[in-house]
């Protein structure tokens, strides 16, 4: 079992064969989870309800105290939880009351309604946690199994084991962190980890949960016998035991013990059987629950974050980083140096799990990969092209051509990553360090950049001011690390470690007083939130959505969930009218029907309920009777057609958003293009429309696509059954594709395609073959494309090849490859996108965020990091 990427239970359909690697009792356990053993848990489970967490928070105007409160955040929960109805819905609310502060629980049953993927978590317990916190661990699992994140549980029995040994008479004798263990060790051991292991099966059992114990999971040898004795390493994990519990619905409970080929039990440190586990089935989360909520530094504080890169030698080198903490932090590292750098390890304690695991505001130890982080003093020491390349992109904006002249004299210090995505630039001001810019790549965040970056600066700077626009989405962080703010539009200033009144409004007044650094939006640049509050939205705009019920709608359905300005009101249906649309779409509004919308009362309803805009994801050829309804209305909603229906109309604007944006602002008819035609257009732009001179291709190029069966939509046929599929391409159209004449025709150059439907879900590959005018080296042809969408964030040109499954899911679009054979001056590229997404959804969005003048990543931007 070596999956190349995290297990996972798509709620869409998903073939046995999808993810290659993987062992084929975890697919069968894949396919059949979700369609049989979630639906029956989410009627079934109870859930004991543990104390409140006694941890004190900022404010008490956000803390969760009346029923009536209660009520409210119930409301956000999906109606598909189960019979049950309003009891039940506040009996998960006041299980989340452990994360504690209003703002905290709606983040959190956001991300519970949000969950769309059934993934796998592995949580080691600790022996101790099992003896005094089991009821709190036990509501904790159960939750989390309910919410679909599958545990994988295994335990330890530390404690347990000492006090019998003591009993016994038997010393504890420790190694490298190690339990020395003999046949007598080995013999109370298996005793203890027996005992332990059904307490926990039992009591999630008596909670309403299904759980089973586990064995014959690590295969092993004897580790060093002379020094450890019956002390086995991992060789091989077994992953048959633990599809079987899958299979069944049930929490796999592992002990942490081995077995021999030849049948020799063995004792096996239960943080070491964890991470060998973590390391096979590359999980969603992987959590250590102690009782200390953490790892304690030298002076017995929770160290908040870990980040090896940069503080591993250091940590190995203190004399306080000894046996169990020694060989813990050693395994770790040796664990996410084989995970994908967004993985990561959290320690802490079973009442503080939900907040560590859907919440940004950590309670105990991060263990991350990370990188180094330099500290500078001037902008000469950096490299100023890169580091501003950087700052532009964080921000979505230029800087002011004289930033670095006119900073330099103020310069306090830079902290910069090593790999360039993550900088801090502060500045001296009024004596105090101020912190001018605080700039993260996505992907960096997912990574834990943000988080290590911070620990950097507020190492060194015990002092702390900063300011920020009022709307900008990362002041909720910034509420996190500050110990104080202030408004006054259009800023909020920031502090931590200033204390006075005085002191406070020297500080809060010299912010407010500094110049503006970054400059409005270029043509290239993709748009902004304009910070100036009178062009906020003074309420929301109320979208309509016909077709919600295809794969494209339930997209579009979760965007506008996320999205701060846009409101869900009406989705159409005629043969569900009248019945909950969240039982459909788990992340629509709970008080939303369906309506029975027809091109007759079309245009009376968006009156009466004052429509703004409406998403046509229809098949083709029904739009038409709808929108030729719609002129009679005396204000005229935004219409995004994602038909192929109007992308030959010169009346609509044609909404490949990177090349269209300008004429796509104010824009009332948009025909969103092809998920096909997306990639292709995008191919060819820099080619057809990225020079002076005129094409630089001759010639049509002629572009191969294959894409996964969702694009075939909803409705049964050959090109969407996986029977059918499995493995096969299923070649269709071989000529005169819609997607063929629409990128031709809105290229204003001829191409040729012939599509494929594949065996996987979702995702597109495009290979494009082409002459070009003249020889291009590939770092040419690179650069071209990079200059040609160097300011857009969903467009990701790379040297080498992109695959299918580094876009499924991902909003974004790869383009590379690019060989050419100079001398024939033959360019082959490749190009693979969702086709859902940036092919469908995504592109959507984009489209009219920018028709009603919003920032265009609104409702997407939340979701850049995967």
């Amino acid at each position: 079992l070596r999956p190349e990427q995290s297990l996972g239970f798509p709620r869409a359909p998903m073939h046995r064969h999808a993810v290659r690697g993987v062992s084929q009792a975890l697919l069968r356990a894949q396919s059949r989870l979700w369609t049989s053993t979630i639906p029956r848990l989410a009627s079934q489970t109870k859930f004991p309800v543990p104390e409140k967490s006694s941890r004190s928070f900022a404010t008490t105007s956000d803390s969760i105290n009346t029923a009536k409160s209660i009520n409210e955040l119930a409301k956000l929960l999906p109606s598909s939880l189960g019979a049950s109805g309003t009891k039940e819905k506040d009996t998960i609310v006041r299980l989340l009351l452990n994360i504690g502060s209003h703002k905290e629980v709606r983040q959190y049953l956001k991300h519970f309604a949000n969950v769309d993927t059934i993934q796998f978590a592995v949580i080691k317990i600790g022996g101790g946690v099992l003896e005094d916190s089991l009821s709190t661990l036990v509501s904790s699992l159960i939750f989390l199994q309910r919410v679909g994140l599958f545990p994988i549980v295994i335990h330890g029995g530390g404690p347990q084991m000492n006090a019998e040994l003591d009993q016994a008479g038997i010393p504890a004798e420790y190694t490298d962190g190690l339990r020395v263990t003999s046949p007598e060790v080995l013999a109370i051991a298996q005793r203890i980890f027996q005992r332990e292991n059904l307490k926990l099966v039992d009591a999630l059992e008596q909670a309403g949960a299904r759980a089973r114990p586990v064995t014959s999971v690590f295969e092993s040898q004897p580790l060093d016998p002379k020094k450890y004795g019956l002390v086995g390493q991992v060789t091989k994990i077994n992953s048959e035991p633990i599809a079987s519990c899958v299979l069944s619905g049930c929490v796999p409970v592992l002990s942490s013990l081995g077995v021999t080929p030849g049948g020799q039990v063995l004792n096996i440190n239960a943080d070491v059987a964890a991470l060998e586990l973590a390391k096979e089935i590359r999980p969603l989360k992987i959590i250590f629950l102690n009782t200390t909520a953490g790892m304690k530094d030298d002076r017995g504080q929770v160290m908040s974050t870990i980040n090896l890169e940069e503080e591993y030698d250091y940590l190995m080198q203190q004399p306080w980083v000894k046996y169990g903490l020694r060989l813990k932090i050693k395994e770790m590292k040796g664990c996410l140096d084989v995970l994908p750098l967004s993985s990561s390890v959290s320690v802490t304690s079973p009442e503080h799990l939900q907040e560590e695991l859907f919440n940004t505001q950590r309670s105990g130890t991060h263990v991350f990969k990370g990188e180094k982080i330099n500290a500078y003093d001037t902008f000469d020491q950096v490299d100023q092209v890169q580091l501003k390349a950087l700052i532009e992109k964080a921000f979505g904006r230029p800087l002011v051509d004289d930033y670095f002249t006119t900073t330099a004299p103020r310069l306090h210090k830079i902290y910069l990553s090593k790999s360039f995505r993550a900088v801090a630039v502060l500045t001296m001001e009024q004596g105090v360090p101020y912190l001018d810019k605080f700039a993260v790549t996505e992907q960096a965040k997912g990574d834990g950049l943000s988080d290590a970056l911070w620990s950097r600066i507020t190492k060194d700077n015990p002092q702390l001011f900063w300011r920020s626009r009022n709307n900008n989405q990362v002041n909720p962080w910034y509420f996190q690390k500050a110990s104080g703010h202030i408004q006054n539009a259009p800023w909020t200033v920031f502090w931590y470690g200033i204390e006075g009144i005085d002191k406070i409004q020297k500080v809060v007044s010299a912010a407010i007083a500094l110049p503006v650094t970054m400059r409005p939006p270029s043509v290239h640049t993709p748009p902004v939130v304009t910070p100036t509050p009178t062009l906020v939205p003074q309420s929301k705009f109320r979208i309509g959505l016909l077709g919600a019920r295809g794969h494209v709608g339930g997209h579009l359905t979760r965007l506008i969930s996320q999205h701060p300005y846009l409101e869900l009101a009406c989705v159409a249906s005629s043969t569900q009218a009248g019945t909950s649309v969240q039982g459909t779409l788990p992340f629509a509004p709970s008080h939303l029907k369906f309506e029975d919308i027809t091109p007759d009362n079309i245009a009376s309803y968006t009156e009466n309920n004052h429509i703004d805009a409406w998403f046509l994801a229809l098949p083709d050829a029904i739009a038409p009777p709808y929108v030729a309804s719609l002129v009679s209305v005396k204000k005229y909603p935004v219409l995004v057609d994602l038909s192929s229906d109007h992308r030959f109309d010169s009346n609509w604007t044609y909404g490949v958003t990177e090349v269209n944006r300008e004429k796509l602002r104010g824009a009332k008819k948009i025909a969103n293009p092809g998920c096909y035609a997306t990639g292709m257009f995008l191919t060819m732009a820099p080619l057809v429309r990225g020079g002076s001179h005129g094409p630089v291709v001759e010639g049509p190029p002629s572009f191969f696509g294959i894409s996964g069966y969702s694009g075939a939509g909803t409705k049964a046929s050959p090109r969407n059954d996986p029977n059918n599929l499995h493995g096969n391409i299923l070649p269709y159209k071989l000529i005169h594709h819609t997607h063929e004449k629409e990128v031709s025709h809105q290229l204003g150059f001829p191409i040729h395609f012939t599509p494929h439907v594949g065996e996987f879900f979702q995702g597109i590959t495009l290979t494009g073959s082409m002459k070009l005018r003249r020889p291009f080296t590939r770092d040419e042809l690179v650069a071209k494309y990079q200059s040609f969408y160097k300011d857009e964030p969903l467009i990701k040109v790379v040297s080498g090849i992109p695959e299918v499954k580094s876009n499924a899911n991902k909003h974004t679009v790869s383009i590379g490859g690019f060989e050419m054979d100079a001398s024939s001056r033959h360019l082959v590229t490749v190009t693979t996108l969702d086709n859902l997404l940036k092919g469908a959804a995504t592109q959507a969005m984009q489209n009219l965020n920018v028709a009603l003048g919003m920032e265009e990543l609104l409702g997407i931007q939340q979701e850049l990091g995967n």
